[in-house]
């Protein structure tokens, strides 16, 4: 094997035949992607590049490595500072322009896909199922979010960094040096997105798939278990900087639920996951409850369900030794997945297509295999029509799905031409049609969203905001008062409640919900402006001085708190009487 493998690299006919397919994987790739070049920024984009002063200098990159990867005092409890990074590189060269993220994302796609194809060709030694299943890789629907869409990146990082590993890590049996590089790939691949951890489990199917399952080799080969020992020093930096273990429970999809209610409504989301696979005629981004029926018991739906699941596991497991690609394709997918399934450890999605981007490989390998056998059994036309026939419309749906991440508007009308009672789909597009001043629009979706979803604290929060926008300040405060005896931890709500008050002129309310808006969220910084400007309206200038330094601490573009602390120095009163507030009480 390890001579074939320097061959690979020595012999110049196969050399050129690898360098071909490798362009043509390029050149397909850019060619079905390239509409997505003139995307906007959308849906989340906003938080993690637009709006986010951490990537506007390169020389916060150290601090990038201190906090959470929505923000320094996020609870989502993601860390991903890589990503981060490849963000504020990004900005570096071309600034908010969209153009240039979503240049980088492709070249990653393309990158990943030539990734994909070495590896196939090192375990099947066969070039014409190495390209076939690299170029279905490259080109399944699945794929636009996370390629299209510039917040999907963290997927592509962690993708390529984890194919990087398993190269090297294949490559380290030659050289010891390359086990070094595939630790630090491994490292960071986790530090890309916490996904990465699934290439423990990758190994061990290969080695699974390959060797006696029973070996001994699975507990002494040394390569394998520093592995083990490299995400432990992962996790402990994980668990400081972001205060959690995974996902905390008030960002979990599944919170407060039973773990059968995880396992029984997970069970009909890993059957839309197969849906995806084989047939995505629908993609919605945003997958809950209103796609997915929450399920609590065991249903007809499903036992039907976790009847198929066992069976594809079954399968899979059953051909281990009689066709071990087979075998690797088919429980790859599950491996994959673990991360992501709600079983062991709740996430904060319901199930997304951007969460099985290097899943997919799965089928792109089994299809791979069932046509390479067919052209083996002397079926030569029928594997490339079949071939030449599904990754064409392999490219026409992601040619077309491409045009879905152009703006929010094409994002959120796509999701509600499918699924007209989506909550999400509905305040989204209400927030377009905000943000381009058509408020009856905007006011018909939200409305919308909030007779779907009553009890959202969140949906209340948006309702408000837009409220207040118009001067429509009454019924803003009773949407801001209802979020917050819906989720009195909702950082946003005391935060526009407390803005509220102080335009009131109460001061004291007003300190009370912005002090409680900082101490669930320290990085809003109007919150922060806002309480200096009740400090200051108390007399408690050096209190102001402190807040009104933070906000520009957390923002240095935000021009009123500089206005502030001008105004403040200007003309504080040092010699007036400071207003106390009564003590609070929760």
């Amino acid at each position: 094997m390890d001579l074939k493998l320097i061959q690979w690299f020595t012999n110049a006919k196969d050399s050129q035949k690898h360098l071909l397919i490798i362009l043509l994987i390029a050149l397909v790739t850019l060619v079905c992607f390239a509409n997505s070049l003139s995307g906007e920024f959308i849906f989340d984009d906003y938080i993690v590049v637009q709006e986010n002063p951490n990537i506007q200098s390169l020389s916060n990159i150290f601090n990038l490595f201190q906090q959470s990867y929505f923000g320094k005092d996020s609870s989502a409890g993601t860390y991903r500072p890589i990503t981060t990074i490849s963000f504020a590189l990004n900005f570096a060269l071309s600034g908010s322009n969209p153009f240039s993220y979503h240049l980088v994302n492709i070249f990653i796609h393309i990158i990943n896909c030539w990734l994909v194809y070495w590896l196939c060709n090192y375990y099947s030694q066969t070039s014409l199922l190495a390209t076939f299943c690299a170029l279905f890789f490259a080109l399944h629907p699945v794929h636009s979010e996370a390629v299209s869409a510039i917040y999907g990146r963290p997927e592509l990082l962690a993708t390529m960094f984890l194919l990087i590993s398993w190269c090297c890590y294949l490559l380290s049996y030659q050289n010891n040096y390359w086990h070094i590089f595939s630790l630090v790939s491994y490292f960071l691949s986790l530090l890309s997105k916490e996904s990465g951890i699934v290439f423990l489990g990758i190994l061990l199917l290969a080695k699974i798939c390959k060797e006696n399952p029973l070996s001994i080799k699975l507990i002494i080969d040394k390569n394998f278990l520093a592995y083990g020992l490299i995400t432990l020093p992962y996790i402990i930096i994980r668990g400081l900087v972001t205060k959690a273990f995974g996902v905390p429970i008030s960002g979990q999809f599944f919170a407060n639920e039973t773990f059968l209610t995880r396992v029984y409504t997970m069970s009909l989301g890993y059957v839309e996951y197969f849906k995806l696979l084989i047939w995505p005629a629908k993609l919605y981004i945003e997958y809950n409850y209103s796609v997915i029926p929450k399920a609590t018991t065991m249903g007809f739906s499903v036992a039907l369900s976790l009847i198929l699941i066992i069976f594809i596991i079954f399968i899979g497991v059953w051909q281990t030794r009689k066709n071990p690609l087979i075998a690797f394709a088919i429980l790859f997918f599950f491996v994959t997945t673990s991360i992501v399934s709600n079983i062991f450890i709740p996430t904060g999605v319901l199930i997304a297509e951007r969460t099985i981007y290097l899943p997919v490989a799965s089928v792109c390998l089994l299809l791979a295999v069932l046509l390479c056998k067919l052209y083996e059994k002397g079926w030569q036309k029928l594997a490339i029509g079949g071939f030449i026939i599904t990754l064409s419309l392999g490219a026409l749906r992601t040619y077309n799905r491409n045009l879905d991440f152009q703006s929010d508007f094409t994002l959120f009308s796509s999701i509600l031409k499918l699924a007209p009672n989506h909550p999400k789909g509905n305040y989204g597009l209400g927030l377009y049609y905000e943000h381009t001043n058509q408020f009856d629009k905007a006011e018909v979706y939200f409305k919308r969203a909030l007779e779907l979803s009553p009890n959202s604290a969140l949906i209340h929060v948006i309702i408000g905001n837009f409220y207040n926008k118009q001067g429509r300040t009454d019924i803003a405060m009773l949407m801001f008062r209802k979020a917050l005896e819906l989720d009195d931890n909702n950082a946003d709500a005391h935060s526009f409640y407390g803005a509220g008050l102080l335009a009131q002129g109460n001061l004291c309310e007003a300190k009370k919900h912005l002090g409680k808006a900082i101490s669930l969220n320290k990085a809003l910084a109007k919150a922060h402006n806002n309480l200096g400007i009740v400090y200051a309206q108390l007399n408690l200038h050096l209190e102001a001085t402190s807040e009104f330094e933070t906000a520009i601490s957390l923002d240095p573009q935000y021009f009123q708190a500089k206005e502030n602390i001008k105004l403040l120095k200007e003309k504080a009163d040092p010699l007036a009487k400071k207003i106390n507030c009564p003590e609070q009480t929760n």
